[in-house]
């Protein structure tokens, strides 16, 4: 990770290392899950920043002009800094993409991880199998023909799982956030309990014509 100042703003590179290798273990992954979704957060904070600036200079954007009509650089903003911020967001924004594809990965692995637990009894070796996942999220505000209703959930489902996430390695609805962003258009399993009834379903989020690419809300579930 290094840091420099371009045009009197502070940028970091948090690019991940190709080297980088996942761990081995469900303590040193679970850590590992920590340290970058505590990354996630600060590039957020920096993408914040840079948005600041865009929307300070007369709300400009992504995609406002910076010229006038007459192709001169426009007076009523700081052109460098809206181009230097706008370069920052986009840079950041891939980062971001990078780091959630990481948690993602590390996701997976704790969860193929955990159910491997073994114990030797008898002189016979024996997979220990682990008991259901206990619920942690809860389903409301399903929207008609949003892709979570087409999908099967209604509201008050109870979650239990949905694709490598559960109660055991869930810090935040970010987390949540980021397995739906990184599987849009695909299937993701998801465990859940309706009326008492153990269910799996697959959800697949997808750009439709509301708000989001699910259509419903979930919060976390008061124990």
């Amino acid at each position: 990770m290094a840091t420099e100042v371009i045009n009197g703003i502070e940028v970091t590179d948090y690019r991940h290392s190709e080297d980088d290798l996942l761990p081995t273990s469900v303590e040193e992954l679970k850590e590992y899950i920590t340290r970058l979704s505590e990354k996630r957060n600060v590039i957020q904070t920096d993408i914040d920043k840079h948005s600041e600036v865009l929307r300070r200079e007369n709300n400009v954007g992504m995609d406002g002009p910076l010229i006038d009509s007459e192709q001169f650089p426009r007076s009523d903003i700081d052109v460098v800094a809206v181009r230097t911020a706008r370069q920052q967001v986009i840079m950041l924004t891939n980062d971001m993409r990078n780091v959630m594809g990481h948690i993602e990965q590390a996701l997976f692995k704790l969860h193929e991880l955990m159910p491997r637990q073994e114990n030797t009894r008898n002189g016979m070796r024996e997979e220990m199998r682990p008991p259901t996942r206990p619920p942690f999220l809860q389903v409301h505000g399903v929207l008609p023909d949003s892709p979570a209703f087409i999908s099967g959930l209604r509201d008050g489902d109870i979650i239990c799982q949905i694709g490598s996430l559960h109660k055991e390695n869930f810090s935040n609805l970010g987390d949540v956030a980021d397995i739906v962003k990184l599987s849009v258009n695909k299937a993701v399993p998801v465990k859940l309990v309706r009326n008492g009834t153990p269910k799996t379903i697959a959800l697949k989020p997808r750009p439709w014509q509301g708000r989001g690419v699910l259509g419903c809300n979930v919060v976390e579930l008061n124990n």
